[in-house]
């Protein structure tokens, strides 16, 4: 294994180079292959992000190909007061394949990632060894494939990216939060394949340059990048329900549940299920297939009006404490948008003309902001979603016009986090105990801000994981309960 690190520097390691430049690498790598290298070494994520991005792609320029797996991500700011960020690729060779873990399980498991790089340029030290956290240990499989069964109820559906034994296009529908999630899913699908063939597929968990996600055959991308989905991409959203995903009916299914490749196993001449009334098409949730054509399949719904049923009715208020409800939601809004108005500086709250009341709104607008975007990045999603509805109704048509930079940055992880908060409300109750009337209060708060939220970014109960529909059904239960 070979590495190469490249990033913003006052002195780079070739003569006369500085700035975005390489500062290590092994000197036994081609200078063509560093060339290449370094024209793969972007870091232009979509504007307002700047997420830890995994790549793995095959480079067979050389004389022989390259296989490599590409860390890029956010650096601080360089020695010229410019953003910087550090590219840093592993280099394999087809002969040491057979004693690695698939690419996205070595991206999860290698412990050497640079993350900042400090000192002076370097060659690096010529170790024909790998690293032991990423080789496969005699026998280890990745299968069952652990991390499908949990996040969807089936190890079968680490076959959905490789139905018939062949990868196919896909796209995470997600955000750097699933960063880990995504890889290890990747990870387990690629088992499926077998052997060598886990290292012949590209993919990405991130747009890293301006021109798109390129060439990439699974790939991660956010909500506001969805449009970089081709037609005919089997497209998977974690914020749709994946418990409703089924498995293809094929041998690769049944090799990702049990890890023991059943060799006689019922397939038609195409290697489609042998079952004629079933496909593949078929087989999945429609909602997570982008159709070949404009129109929906028969008997699909779009999700934004999901259809009424038991679970839709799940998020009608609760009958005995609808008021109670509904009035901490607004209480919570109201107190954190006097908050920053107040906060605000004085001259923009002086006088009573037009420009002084803009300038206060400017001022508690981008307060509010500050604010969410602390949380965010300290990965609060229960705060910045209680902070982004305040902000709604303080100013909603601020928030409409931000709702698509600001939203996919926190949606995707505020039902887990709410979850968790309720489940911890009510964790006396695992050990017999009760709850006072006060610790109900406080539950029916959560509870209350939890479907308001839910209603304000657009997640409908056929968009909450089977966990977390539990979770409320319980709560409700509970403060249902007279006793």
């Amino acid at each position: 294994m070979r590495q190469l690190i490249f990033t913003s520097a006052l002195v780079g390691l070739a003569p006369g180079r500085s700035g975005f430049c390489t500062v290590a690498r092994h000197a036994s790598l081609r200078a063509r292959t560093v060339a290449e290298l370094e024209r793969m070494s972007e870091y232009k994520p979509p504007a307002g992000t700047r997420p830890t991005i995994f790549l793995y792609r095959v480079y067979s320029g050389g004389n022989e190909p390259l296989y490599i797996l590409t860390r890029a991500g956010d650096a601080g700011t360089d020695d010229f007061g410019r953003p910087n960020f550090i590219v840093h690729h592993l280099i394999f060779r087809k002969a040491e394949l057979p004693q690695l873990l698939p690419p996205a399980e070595v991206a999860l498991r290698f412990r050497g990632w640079c993350k900042k790089y400090e000192g002076a340029p370097q060659f690096l030290p010529e170790d024909e060894s790998l690293p032991p956290e990423i080789l496969r240990a005699e026998g280890e499989s990745l299968l069952p494939a652990k991390r499908w069964e949990e996040l969807t109820g089936d190890a079968g559906n680490a076959a959905l990216l490789c139905p018939h034994g062949d990868a196919r296009a896909t796209a995470f529908l997600g955000d750097e939060f699933f960063t880990e999630t995504v890889l290890g899913l990747f990870a387990e699908s690629a088992e499926t394949l077998g052997g060598e063939n886990t290292w012949n597929l590209a993919f990405s968990t991130g747009i890293c340059a301006e021109s798109g996600p390129g060439r990439f055959l699974w790939r991660m991308v956010s909500e506001r990048e969805i449009g970089v989905c081709r037609p005919g991409d089997f497209v998977l959203d974690f914020l749709a329900p994946l418990e409703f995903l089924r498995a293809p009916k094929t041998k690769f299914a049944e090799y990702a549940r049990s890890g023991i490749f059943p060799e006689a196993f019922p397939v038609s001449s195409e290697g489609a299920p042998a079952d004629e009334n079933s496909n593949e098409e078929e087989s999945v949730f429609p909602a997570l297939i982008v159709p070949e054509i404009p129109a929906e399949p028969a008997g699909t719904s779009s999700g934004d009006e999901p259809p009424p049923g038991t679970a839709h009715k799940r998020f009608a208020d609760i009958a005995g404490t609808a008021k109670f409800l509904g009035i901490s939601a607004v209480v919570v809004a109201l107190v954190v948008a006097c908050v920053v108005f107040f906060g605000a500086k004085p001259e923009a709250r002086r006088g009573g003309n037009g420009a002084s009341e803009i300038s206060a709104t400017e001022a508690s607008v981008g307060a509010f902001r500050k604010t969410l975007d602390e949380k965010i990045k300290k990965e609060d999603f229960v705060g910045a979603a209680e902070t982004w509805c305040a902000f709604s109704d303080s100013f909603s048509d601020e928030a409409a016009r931000l709702r698509s930079s600001y939203l996919p940055r926190f949606k995707l992880k505020v039902a887990d986090a709410y979850a968790a908060r309720l489940a911890e409300r009510m964790s006396p109750l695992e050990l017999g105990g009760q709850l006072s009337v006060a610790e109900k209060q406080l539950l029916a708060g959560e509870l209350a801000m939890f479907k308001r939220i839910c209603r304000e970014l657009g997640l409908t109960p056929q968009r909450l994981q089977k966990r977390n529909l539990a979770i409320i059904e319980r709560a409700e239960a509970v403060l249902a309960d007279g006793n």
